[in-house]
């Protein structure tokens, strides 16, 4: 039976939708039990797309995968994370890309704005941690925040966080001022705005309908964005 015929069924696409869907299909168990099922999905969608992503260059590349299995460990401890490693290992053996454009659906209806931003900053870390950002995991991390209706102009200051060397690499300050948005000729009061403004997008407080240690995902944009901001008030000084 194909995996179309399964969504629906059951109450985890009731509480969870294709995502719910994907893992109780391919899982063959709930992780939803009617507790935090919406940080729950959160969570089970940062596998799914990573899994999408790390395929994305026709090639699973360890550093890869140990880069998720490293952030879940960090971020919810072993035995947590150990049940989201066998969900991950099973996803990686599947063909998901069907399943895109649904599972982003679903978190542009239960996370907010700031939350989706969380997820664009992790797939690049997942895409970096090899050293290499292929042009292919780009594009589909650019296509997913499309889905997640983010803009091009967030997507390029995630994005330049990432790309620091080869084709397409900013220098330092070129790679601050694309953080907060701006250009170089930007005036200094342009700059305190351009700043407010981001620290208003990316304090961790703005997130909503993720689990508690997901909001810590947001403190490492939210410390590059201040790192942006000293940086370049350094360099005009």
């Amino acid at each position: 039976m194909s995996l179309g015929k399964w969504i629906g069924i059951g109450a985890g696409w009731f509480l969870a939708g294709p995502i719910g869907a994907i893992i109780g299909y391919y899982i063959n168990k709930s992780f939803f039990d009617g507790k935090n099922d919406q940080a729950k999905a959160y969570e089970l969608s940062l596998l799914i797309l990573s899994s999408l992503v790390i395929k994305s260059d026709g090639k699973v590349v360890k550093a890869e995968l140990d880069y998720v299995k490293r952030f879940f460990v960090n971020t919810f401890g072993i035995q947590k994370a150990n049940q989201y490693f066998e969900v991950f290992n099973k996803l990686n053996k599947q063909s998901l890309s069907s399943q895109l454009r649904p599972v982003c659906q679903q978190l542009n209806s239960y996370v907010n704005h700031a939350s989706r931003l969380q997820i664009i900053h992790f797939l690049f870390g997942v895409s970096a941690s090899d050293n290499e950002i292929h042009v292919s995991e780009i594009e589909l991390i650019k296509r997913i925040a499309n889905y997640l209706n983010i803009n091009q102009y967030d997507f390029e200051s995630i994005k330049s966080m990432f790309i620091t060397t080869g084709k397409g690499a900013k220098s330092n300050l070129d790679k601050w001022y694309a953080i907060l948005e701006l250009d170089k000729n930007a005036s200094d009061d342009e700059i305190k705005k351009a700043h407010r403004k981001m620290v208003r997008k990316y304090h961790p407080d703005k997130l909503q309908g993720v689990s508690e240690d997901i909001i810590k995902l947001a403190e490492e944009k939210f410390l590059l964005v201040q790192e942006a901001y000293e940086q370049i008030k350094k360099n005009r000084v």
